[in-house]
C-alpha cells in the first residue's frame, strides 16, 4: 500500500508544482513554487541604468480568471526591516494609499511567514467594485505582503484576486509562502 502511495505522489506531485527561480544576482536567488495553474507573465530583472535593482515578477493564471501576484525581491542598504517594529511601521505605511477607498478603512495586519522569516499583509476590498461583475485587471481585492529576507533583500508581493475565498487566492498564496532565498556561502 505504502508503494502504492508513493507512485501515485510521484505521478501527481511533479505536474501539481514547477519549480521557478529568480536570479537576484551576486551568486543570490529566490526559488518558489508554482502551481500549475499558474504562469510567468512578465518577469523584470532592475532597470537597465540600475541592473542590481528589484527584480519583479507577476504571475497570473493560465485560465484568465482575475487573479495575479506581483513579487519584487528588493535590494536594501542595511538590516533595518529585520526589527519587526520597523517593519510592521513600512507596512502600514506602504498601505495606507489602499485604506481610504476600501471597505477596511484601515490595514489590518496579519504575520506571515516566508522562509522562516516572520512579515505582514494586508487584505483591502475596493469599495466601488463591490457587488460590481468582474472586470479585467481591475481588482476587488489587494493583499499586500512585505517580509525581509535577510541578506539585505526585501520581499513585497501584492496578490491580486476578485475572491479572496477562492482556490486561485489560496494558490497564490501558497506560491509566496513557498518562496526562498539561496545566497552564496559566506566565509567563516
Amino acid at each position: 500500500m505504502k508503494t502504492m502511495l508513493n507512485l501515485l505522489l510521484a505521478l501527481v506531485l511533479p505536474a501539481a508544482l514547477s519549480a521557478e527561480t529568480i536570479n537576484l544576482g551576486a551568486g543570490r536567488s529566490a526559488r518558489l513554487n508554482l502551481p500549475d495553474a499558474w504562469k510567468a507573465a512578465k518577469v523584470l530583472q532592475g532597470l537597465p541604468e540600475n541592473p542590481a535593482g528589484p527584480a519583479n515578477v507577476r504571475y497570473v493564471t493560465k485560465n484568465g480568471s482575475n487573479d495575479a501576484v506581483l513579487l519584487s525581491l528588493i535590494p536594501m542598504a542595511d538590516e533595518q526591516y529585520a526589527d519587526l517594529a520597523q517593519l510592521r511601521a513600512l507596512v502600514k505605511e506602504s498601505t495606507q494609499q489602499f485604506a481610504d477607498g476600501s471597505m477596511e478603512r484601515k490595514a489590518n495586519l496579519k504575520e506571515i511567514k516566508v522562509d522562516g522569516r516572520t512579515g505582514f499583509s494586508c487584505l483591502f476590498t475596493d469599495a466601488e467594485l463591490v457587488g460590481q461583475p468582474t472586470k479585467k485587471d481591475d481588482y476587488k481585492t489587494i493583499t499586500s505582503c512585505f517580509v525581509y529576507l535577510g541578506d539585505n533583500i526585501m520581499l513585497a508581493a501584492t496578490i491580486f484576486s476578485d475572491d479572496p475565498g477562492a482556490k486561485a487566492y489560496d494558490e497564490a498564496t501558497r506560491l509566496l509562502q513557498s518562496l526562498t532565498l539561496s545566497t552564496p556561502q559566506k566565509p567563516i
